[in-house]
């Protein structure tokens, strides 16, 4: 088709006009997108605790700061007959309930101070050589509960039931009753006479 003159200068002109307009358009900005984050490593699963022994009504949210845990060897000295001492801890032992000190058992007509008697059998079994000991929980007065062998060997809890100067703990374990029963049997220690479990011994003290 062929333009009349007239319009060519027009066209021209607004042709023109559109290319310096296009040309001042600035560009699309260019996008720039983060890199895609690492994935975050997995933690390690943590261990699960070991369940705890716990004489009495201990504070549960209380921490276990009762002494280094695991396996251990020690020098101890006799508190009673079912408690040492290193140093200033004190360390209960696991699954067996001794006479209190002061507490009057009886025997052939007399009353004796059992809970002394048990003390000094512990004594007797502990010799001089040191423990070798593993913590199993705390107890309500934030002592460890230890099971504990001589140097020897021998799981000092067993000898003293069988001696007959301790008692199965069962509430909290069952390890030691066949010590307790076959002491017993033959009239060892407290089972000699007459007495009064422990346990039921503290809570008429309570009373």
């Amino acid at each position: 088709m062929v333009l009349p003159g007239a319009l060519v200068p027009s066209l021209l002109i607004v042709v023109g006009y559109l290319a310096i307009h296009q040309a001042e358009v600035p560009p699309a900005p260019t996008v720039i997108l983060p890199a895609p984050a690492s994935p975050a490593p997995t933690p390690r699963s943590t261990p699960a605790a070991m369940p705890r022994v716990i004489y009495g009504n201990a504070d549960p949210d209380a921490q276990d700061d009762a002494g280094p845990s695991g396996t251990f060897t020690i020098r101890a000295a006799v508190v009673d007959g079912d408690t040492l001492a290193t140093g200033s801890d004190r360390l209960r032992i696991n699954g067996i309930d001794a006479p209190e000190v002061g507490q009057a058992c009886e025997q052939g007509g007399r009353t004796y101070d059992c809970g002394a008697a048990a003390r000094a059998a512990m004594m007797r079994i502990l010799g001089q050589g040191d423990l070798t000991c593993e913590t199993i929980g705390i107890d309500q007065y934030r002592r460890r509960v230890v099971r504990c062998d001589d140097a020897n060997g021998q799981d000092i809890a067993a000898a003293l039931v069988a001696q007959g100067w301790a008692m199965a703990y069962r509430q909290f374990s069952v390890d030691y009753v066949p010590q307790e029963e076959q002491a017993r049997a033959y009239g060892r220690g407290i089972w000699a006479g007459r007495f009064e479990a422990p346990w039921d011994w503290r809570r008429r003290q309570r009373q």
